[in-house]
C-alpha cells in the first residue's frame, strides 16, 4: 500500500487518516488495514478521514468499493468516512448499505462525530 496512515486512538473511536494517490488497490488495502487496526484495539466505531488522497474516483470503482467492504468488514462497527465530493460518495454509501455495513460518508470531521455517536 502506497498511502501514508496516521492512526490514533481516541477515547470513543479509532481514527484514521490516510494519505497519498488514489488506487483502487491501495483503497481496497485501506479497508482491509482498518479492519486488523479495529480488530486489534477491539474498537467499534471509527472515522476513516481520505480528505488527503488525491484523485478521483471513479463510479465504477466506488461500486467495486461498497462490494469489498462489505467482504471486509463483517464486524459489528460503525465506521464515518470522511471525503471529499471527488473521493467515494453516497453511491459508494449506498452499496455498502445494502450489503449489511453501518457506514457514513460524510464531508467533515464534526459531521462524523456526530454519526458515530
Amino acid at each position: 500500500m502506497s498511502l501514508e496512515l496516521e492512526i490514533l486512538e481516541v477515547d470513543t473511536h479509532l481514527s484514521i487518516k490516510a494519505v497519498g494517490q488514489y488506487s483502487l488497490a491501495d483503497l481496497y488495502d485501506l479497508f482491509v488495514r482498518v479492519k486488523e487496526e479495529s480488530e486489534k484495539r477491539a474498537d467499534k466505531r471509527v472515522i476513516l478521514d481520505v480528505t488527503g488522497v488525491a484523485g478521483t474516483v471513479p463510479v465504477m470503482d466506488m461500486h467495486m468499493l461498497g462490494e469489498h467492504c462489505s467482504r471486509v468488514w463483517k464486524l459489528p462497527f460503525k465506521i464515518a468516512i470522511v471525503s471529499p465530493e471527488w473521493g467515494v460518495n453516497r453511491f459508494f454509501e449506498n452499496v455498502a448499505w445494502n450489503r449489511g455495513i453501518r457506514l457514513a460518508v460524510v464531508a467533515d470531521q464534526d459531521s462524523a462525530m456526530k454519526w458515530l455517536k
